[in-house]
């Protein structure tokens, strides 16, 4: 803690240097895609509308990562606490009670020679080149779909869209009781998701109109949560695991929803919606966890946590004040409001299975944005306000241990 007002200590006699690190990334990620789409008239009314799609992934990322000892460890800590900041403001956090505090100055950390074999001795960490890893993703996908008139204001669109994702990962092992960073072997996975979707469009007047519609849809894991790489430290007893098994998440989703649109630039919605999620995924840390022959003090790793149901409604307005006077075309305004309702049907982390009224982790209860915009010969000015209520965002052995955003 840093000394209190009146005490006559100084910096130098509480504080002296930790480490002083170092980290480059080096992340590289080539897209390749490819797309055919065609449309056919069946009638007046009706065209079919068909195509194929095919997108090659690759990502690298390599970081290096070193630490360095300084030759004279007195005379550069004398010389880093002569070099420091107050960095504590009132925006920091959203209470006074949190205080940033005394840091070294970026300045002078930026000008350190920190190749200069005679200041600072370089060794690279390797725990920190376990996150290393390369990963291939194709995806190979085809459509059909068809838009139809019913009549002179009903629009109905139904399809069918078909995915195939194919997946090759190579991750790193590190345990610091052999000290290095070993490749894995490579990593394959294969999976074929069927996405439906339908579509009914009335609008019983003009600049008004009303839809339904039931699609299904996907969110693939992240690379970093895929990657069958390991981080162990035995001197701590803790690991952390990729899972290469995880499945994409999947979500039946219902919606209905009206929409008006003014003359002037702008339209206000409202909506509900329904959504039933398969496979949702969330980090699992477990305490005292049996892995690979090994209980561990502490394991950490991405899992399918279970399925969810989501119920909410939303509504939207966008405007300019040319309603108010032509003049004021210029300005508008811009806002959303989302309440989500979310509960966890069949939570399958070990212990807790048999909870209830847990809500999906990432899924906050309300969400808003509003945002006051001056428009006018190319120049634009806006200020924007968000707003997310806290959640979930990483699930525990018990519940006393989330850790909520």
């Amino acid at each position: 803690a840093l000394p209190l007002e009146g005490s006559t200590m100084t910096l130098d006699d509480s504080f002296s240097l930790k480490e002083l690190t170092q980290q480059q990334k080096d992340i590289a990620e080539r897209d390749f895609k490819i797309a055919l789409d065609f449309k056919a008239d069946l009638s007046k009314r009706s065209s079919l509308k068909f195509g194929f799609k095919f997108v090659n992934k690759t990502k690298d990322k390599e970081i290096d990562f070193y630490e360095y000892t300084p030759a004279d460890k007195k005379a550069f800590d004398a010389e880093a606490l002569a070099n420091t900041v107050d960095e504590t403001n009132r925006h920091f956090m959203p209470s006074s009670k949190y205080q940033a505090g005394t840091f070294i100055d970026k300045q002078y950390l930026g000008s350190l020679n920190l190749d200069d074999a005679s200041l600072f001795e370089k060794a690279q960490v390797p725990e920190e080149l376990a996150g290393n890893y390369t990963a291939r993703e194709n995806v190979t996908a085809g459509y059909a779909r068809i838009d139809t008139r019913l009549s002179d204001n009903l629009h109905f669109m139904g399809g069918l869209r078909v995915e195939n994702t194919a997946l090759r990962y190579i991750g790193r092992i590190y345990d610091d009781e052999a000290g290095n960073v070993e490749k894995t072997a490579p990593s394959h996975s294969d999976y074929t998701n069927f996405l439906p979707s339908l579509l009914l469009k009335w609008e019983p007047k003009k600049d008004f109109i009303l839809r339904a519609g039931y699609n299904q849809s996907l969110a693939r894991p992240k690379y970093s949560a895929l990657v069958p790489g390991m981080n162990i430290s035995r001197g701590d007893n803790e690991i952390k695991i990729g899972n290469p098994g995880l499945k994409a998440t999947t979500s039946h989703n219902l919606d209905i929803d009206a929409e008006y649109y003014w003359k002037s630039v702008g339209l206000v919605t409202a909506g509900v919606f329904y959504k039933h999620i398969e496979g949702f995924i969330v980090d699992e840390v477990a305490f005292n966890k049996e892995y690979e022959g090994n209980v561990w003090t502490k394991l950490t790793q991405p899992k399918n946590g279970g399925n969810a149901n989501i119920v909410g409604a939303e509504i939207a307005y966008q405007r300019d004040f040319s309603f108010i006077a032509p003049s004021l075309r210029c300005i508008g305004f811009y806002g959303t409001y989302t309440y989500t309702h979310s509960r966890i049907t069949d939570f399958n982390f070990e212990g807790r299975e048999n909870e209830k009224d847990l809500s999906l982790p990432g899924s906050p209860e309300h969400t808003a944005n509003a945002s006051l915009y001056f428009e006018k010969k190319g120049f634009n000015v806006r200020l924007s306000y968000n707003y997310a209520s806290s959640f979930i965002d990483e699930m525990g052995e018990v519940a006393a241990l989330d850790r909520h955003y």
